[in-house]
């Protein structure tokens, strides 16, 4: 049987490369795949240590390598060496900033190892849904009053991540998971970098259309990106889930703006101070958005602390905020 489902592994699409269910790292025995992308796959397994279920993330570049028989990874072609490395180390570069944070709403880090010649970070598995999906299935929940609750949450997050001098960088609906608690979880950062790292010649620059600033298509101009850079890709997370699109993409809207202010838009239930916000966090330049999450935060935190009807002693990020 193995062998059969194998065959099939000149496919590029990765769940015909995924490991078989039942395989087992040590105690972590994958029970499901839960993702898929061209860069690997995340696969629900149980732990049978702690008696619990974990999340494993494999880097598998399905344009890149292949599945063998025995499990490991092979080359497609020798000349995609260089390729696989550098994406291994982004992949080794992302275990390591999990490992550095112990935050709610960032990803906890458990184990990274390397395996099947290729590589392996394990996470607590967390019960919720992207907010792509929640658009999808539940639009009805997503108020001003709801998305106040869970950006106060996402600030203190992103803060954590800038004040130690990190970037996010892939700020999306599919990387926000709102848990069963209405926690939300920061995934995925496998984009992260330092604000004063350049991206090599090699290097692939993420880029997530209506999502990316202009600054992000030039990496590698000094002083470019900043904090700026990530509130550009939440408020546009924002705006798509106001009015079902996201803004238009940056690169075309720095020649040509076409974008709709949201005030001029006026979405019902929504308020005009709320509305003026997310337009500034969408500004093309980098000077006319909010410089930091601080800041940010300052702007809409009325909106805020309406919306949570609870004491600012409450809201410890917000309490600072004068």
């Amino acid at each position: 049987m193995q062998n059969s489902y194998y065959n099939y592994f000149n496919n590029r699409h990765p769940l015909l490369q995924a490991l078989p269910i039942g395989y087992c790292f040590n105690e972590f025995e994958i029970e499901k795949i839960i993702g898929k992308g061209g860069f690997g796959i995340v696969y629900k397994a149980w732990d049978h240590r702690k008696k619990c279920a974990v999340a494993i993330k494999e880097y598998l570049p399905s344009a890149v390598v292949i599945r063998r028989n025995d499990l490991k990874l092979n080359l497609r072609c020798s000349s995609l060496q260089k390729r696989f490395k550098i994406g291994l180390h982004s992949f080794m570069r992302e275990a390591h900033i999990m490992s550095y944070f112990n935050h709610p709403c960032l990803p906890r880090f458990l184990r990274f190892w390397q395996q099947n010649s290729t590589a392996y970070i394990a996470t607590p598995f967390y019960r919720g849904i992207t907010l792509k999906l929640l658009q999808l299935k539940h639009p009805k929940i997503i108020t001003q009053n709801w998305l106040c609750r869970i950006l106060f949450s996402l600030f203190d997050a992103l803060n954590t991540l800038h004040q130690a001098g990190y970037l996010h960088c892939d700020i999306s609906l599919d990387n926000i998971l709102i848990q069963n608690n209405q926690l939300p979880i920061l995934l995925d950062l496998g984009s992260a970098r330092k604000t004063t790292e350049h991206l090599s010649d090699d290097e692939e620059i993420t880029v997530r259309s209506g999502f990316t600033p202009c600054e992000q298509y030039t990496a590698n101009e000094e002083g470019q990106q900043g904090p700026w850079t990530d509130i550009y890709a939440l408020g546009a997370v924002l705006h798509t889930l106001i009015v079902g699109k996201p803004p238009p993409v940056s690169i075309v809207r720095s020649i040509e703006d076409h974008y709709q202010p949201l005030t001029k838009r006026c979405p019902t239930g929504y308020s005009l101070s709320f509305l003026h916000v997310i337009d500034c966090m969408l500004a093309i330049k980098v000077s006319d958005r909010p410089p930091s999450i601080s800041k940010l935060a300052a702007m809409i935190k009325p909106a805020i602390i309406q919306a949570c009807q609870i004491p600012t002693s409450h809201l410890p990020f917000l309490y600072q905020i004068s």
